[in-house]
């Protein structure tokens, strides 16, 4: 008896659901081909993607490759150079106006950092490490950008935003970036340019604890001992 019962209740069940799915054939076909359509859809948009990105990273890879070059040139007032410059110029200038935080998007407007550095205008160098300082936190074209920062301030006479741009880099970053040693040494060197040796002295001393098997640590040491 009992089994009878679970027999008819189970074909209860059946029926029900058979109900079920002749009521909304549709709508459940429907709901499955949307299913289809948003799968295919993620799958071409990351496909999409992907191939976006591998073309900006060819294009900034071939890029870095001319800057290179161009870096290299012994005379860079020939007709060579200058086309190779300009030209270089406008490419950078194209992939670092895209509006992302991407690598080669950071890297084309860190390169274009170097390119103004080089050139002497040092200005248009600090603008271009502070935007990749900004928009590259937490990584190491950020740190990068953030020490040649300081060191384009310098060359424009501000000691005071060199300053801030060094000692911004460790309070970020710490001992993760391979800068940090440097930034130190130079916020030490600034501060007692300014007369201010405690604070030079006290930032040395936290340079040769803090890293001593770096080759600005012992710089460090050397310069506390005449300090002294």
């Amino acid at each position: 008896m009992a089994k009878t019962k679970e027999i008819t209740t189970s074909a209860k069940i059946e029926n029900k659901f058979i109900t079920f799915l002749g009521t909304y054939k549709k709508l459940l076909i429907i709901i499955a081909v949307a299913l289809v359509v948003a799968m295919l859809g993620l799958w071409a948009g990351i496909s999409i993607a992907d191939k976006r990105a591998n073309t900006l990273q060819l294009e900034i890879d071939n890029l870095q490759q001319t800057y290179s070059e161009w870096m290299f040139m012994e005379d860079k007032a020939t007709t060579e150079a200058q086309s190779m410059k300009e030209s270089l110029l406008a490419d950078l200038s194209q992939l670092a106006s895209k509006n992302n935080k991407s690598y080669p998007v950071l890297k084309a407007t860190y390169l274009l950092g170097l390119i103004a550095f080089e050139e002497g205008e040092y200005t248009q160098s600090l603008e271009s490490f502070l935007k990749v300082a900004e928009r590259g936190k937490q990584t190491y074209l950020g740190s990068l950008a953030l020490f040649n920062a300081g060191v384009s301030s310098e060359l424009l006479n501000d000691s005071v935003q060199a300053i801030e741009y060094y000692q911004q880099l460790y309070d970020y970053y710490g001992s993760e970036a391979a800068e940090a040693p440097k930034a130190l040494f130079s916020l030490a060197r600034l501060h007692e340019s300014n007369n201010n040796m405690e604070l030079a002295k006290a930032v040395l001393q936290q340079l040769a604890d803090e890293f001593p098997a770096s080759e600005y640590a012992k710089l460090a040491q050397s310069r506390l001992v005449v300090l002294q």
